[in-house]
C-alpha cells in the first residue's frame, strides 16, 4: 500500500511505513493524513485507498500480505514433471531451496513458509483467503501460482525456473519427488494467524505424504471418481459444468471434484487444507488444475474474458472489477486472470496419453443424458442403463474438517467423493455461502438391483488420521433421489 517514496518521506517524522508494527502505531494519524489529501505528498490515496485503510483498521490490523501478480516479459511454458531435463530439476531444486532458506525470517513475505501459508491464513472469525467451492477457485490459484512461480525466479541463479505440473492421471511421480527440498520439509514456525500469533501448532513437525505407489492406487481405484470428473469437465460445453460448483449450482462434479479427491489422494499434509501447500507438491499438483483449466478453455475458444463469459449461464457479477471481487491477498480480480496469454504463459502437452486414460472410463453418462427430458419430446433411457443417485441439501458447515460421501448397496460401497474443507468451515465466509449441497452419484442400474438396501454414510476425517462417522441428524437429513438418466430424441 505503501511506495518507498512514501516510506523515504515519512521516515524523518517518526513514522515507519516499512513495518507492520510501524503502521499499527501510527494508523490513527496516517488515517487522518491521506483523508486530508496531505499524505502521501503530490499523490494522494483515492477515496476507496482510504476506505481500505480505515476498514482495516477498524477490522484489528489484520496483519495479511498483498502480493502483486506480475506478468513475465517472455514466455514461460510449465511442463510435465516427467520431461524435465537434469539441469532443470536442479534448477528447480535450487529455487525451492531458496525459498526455504528465508523462512527464518517471519517478516520475508516472499519466504518459503510465508508464501505456503497464503492458502490458509485464518482471520478472527474467518479464512481470510479461502477460494474453494466456487467460480473464483480457478482464478485465484492461477494468480497464486504465478507469485509463487515469480518468487522462485527470485532466487540468486533462478531467474528461468519454470514450474512444471504433475498429470494426475499420468505416470507414478519420480523419484526426485521424495528428495529434498521437494520432500522433508520440516514447519519452522507454529503457523500463524492474522496478528501473526500462533494459531496451529506445527512447528518442527515434518510433512507426511504417501508414497508414489500408493499415491497413484488411490487416484486410479476402482472407486476413485478423479478421472471420471477430469473427463466430465473436459468436455463441459459450459464454465459452470467445468467448475462443478459455481454459483449456479452447489453440486460436487467436475473440476472440483477431482481436486477434492486429488488432495485426499496424496496424503496427510495435502489432503489438510491448513497445511496442504506446505508440501512442495501442492505446486506441481496444483499446476495441473491450472492446465486443465486452460486446456478446456482453449478446446472451448474460450481464451478471452469476452469469450469466456459467452460460456457462463449464470451471474457473471463475480467477474467485475469491484472491491468486493479481489482476490485478496492478490492485487488482481478474476477477470484478470481468464486469459493466460496475457500473462504470457503457456503449458507443454502432457506425457501421458490422457485421451487414453479418459477413454477407459466406462460410468461415464453419454453427452446430453440427465434425469429430466422434456414432455414435448421422445426420449429412451441412456446407454449404458445408468442411475443418478443423488444426495441431496447436505449441510457441510456442520461438519468440522474434509470428509467423505459413501453410498452403499446391501452394505457394499459402490460410489465415494470427498470434501476438502477446513475444521472451521463454519467461521469460513466463503463456505457459509456454499454451506448446502448436493452430489449426485452416477452409477450403472445393475449396481441397484431391485429390492436391494441402499444407504448414504459420512464420514470426518480426523486430525489423528482416524475416520468418525457423521450423525446424518448433524448433516441436515440429506435426502436421496434415483432416477434413470434419459436421452431426448
Amino acid at each position: 500500500m505503501f511506495t518507498q517514496t512514501d516510506i523515504g518521506c515519512m521516515a524523518p517524522a517518526a513514522v515507519d511505513l516499512a513495518s507492520y508494527e510501524g503502521v499499527v502505531e501510527k494508523a490513527s494519524r496516517i488515517l487522518s493524513r491521506t483523508k486530508e489529501g496531505t499524505m502521501p505528498p503530490g499523490n494522494p490515496w483515492s477515496a476507496a485507498k482510504v476506505e481500505t485503510f480505515e476498514n482495516w483498521i477498524h477490522n484489528g490490523f489484520q496483519r495479511v500480505r498483498a502480493y502483486e501478480v506480475e506478468a513475465s516479459t517472455a514466455p514461460r511454458v510449465r511442463k510435465d514433471i516427467h520431461k524435465l531435463s537434469e539441469s532443470e530439476k536442479i534448477l528447480l531444486k535450487t529455487a525451492f531451496a531458496g525459498l526455504m532458506a528465508r523462512d527464518s525470517d517471519l517478516d520475508d513475505k516472499f519466504s518459503f513458509f510465508n508464501l505456503t501459508g497464503v492458502h490458509w491464513y485464518p482471520g478472527p472469525s474467518r479464512y481470510v483467503h479461502c477460494r474453494h467451492h466456487d467460480n473464483e477457485y480457478n482464478p485465484w490459484h492461477r494468480a497464486y501460482l504465478i507469485v509463487f512461480e515469480n518468487a522462485l525466479r527470485s532466487v540468486p541463479g533462478c531467474e528461468e525456473v519454470t514450474l512444471p505440473y504433475w498429470d494426475i492421471l499420468g505416470d507414478e511421480l519420480p523419484n526426485w519427488v521424495f528428495e529434498e527440498p521437494f520432500f522433508g520439509y520440516t514447519y519452522p514456525h507454529d503457523l500463524l494467524d492474522y496478528t501473526g500469533q500462533s494459531a496451529f501448532k506445527r512447528k518442527g513437525d515434518p510433512i507426511e505424504r504417501y508414497d508414489a505407489a500408493q499415491i497413484r492406487r488411490n487416484v486410479h481405484s476402482r472407486l476413485s471418481p478423479i478421472p471420471g470428473s477430469i473427463a466430465a469437465a473436459l468436455r463441459a460445453d459450459t464454465w459452470e459444468r467445468f467448475n462443478g460448483w459455481s454459483n449456479a449450482t452447489s453440486e460436487h462434479d467436475a473440476i472440483i471434484e477431482a481436486h477434492d479427491n486429488g488432495h485426499g489422494a496424496c496424503g496427510p499434509t495435502i489432503s489438510d487444507p491448513r497445511i496442504a501447500s506446505f508440501d512442495p507438491l501442492f505446486w506441481l499438483f496444483h499446476c495441473n488444475w491450472d492446465r486443465l483449466w486452460w486446456e478446456w478453455q482453449r478446446s472451448q475458444n474460450a481464451g478471452t474474458l469476452e469469450a469466456f463469459k459467452a460460456k457462463t449461464q449464470s451471474d457473471d457479477s463475480w467477474l467485475g472489477e469491484e472491491s468486493i471481487n479481489l482476490l485478496k491477498p492478490f492485487d488482481v480480480y478474476s477477470s484478470q486472470m481468464i486469459n493466460l496469454s496475457d500473462w504470457n504463459i503457456d503449458y507443454a502437452p502432457s506425457a501421458a496419453d490422457q485421451d487414453a486414460v479418459l477413454n477407459e472410463i466406462v460410468m461415464m453418462p453419454p453427452a446430453g443424458a440427465k434425469g429430466s427430458a422434456s414432455g414435448a419430446l421422445e426420449f429412451r433411457i441412456s446407454e449404458p442403463d445408468l442411475l443418478s443417485v443423488r444426495v441431496k441439501n447436505i449441510n457441510r458447515l456442520k461438519i468440522p474438517g474434509s470428509f467423505r460421501i459413501d453410498l452403499l448397496v446391501d452394505g457394499e460401497i459402490i460410489a465415494t467423493t470427498r470434501i476438502f474443507q477446513p475444521p472451521e468451515v463454519g467461521e469460513c465466509d466463503n463456505c457459509q455461502r456454499k454451506g448446502v449441497f448436493s452430489k449426485n452419484f452416477t452409477v450403472p442400474a445393475d449396481a441397484v438391483p431391485t429390492g436391494s438396501l441402499l444407504a448414504v454414510k459420512l464420514w470426518q476425517f480426523m486430525d489423528d488420521g482416524e475416520e468418525r462417522e457423521v450423525d446424518l441428524a448433524d448433516a441436515g437429513y440429506p435426502s436421496v433421489n434415483i432416477r434413470h438418466l434419459l436421452e431426448e430424441n
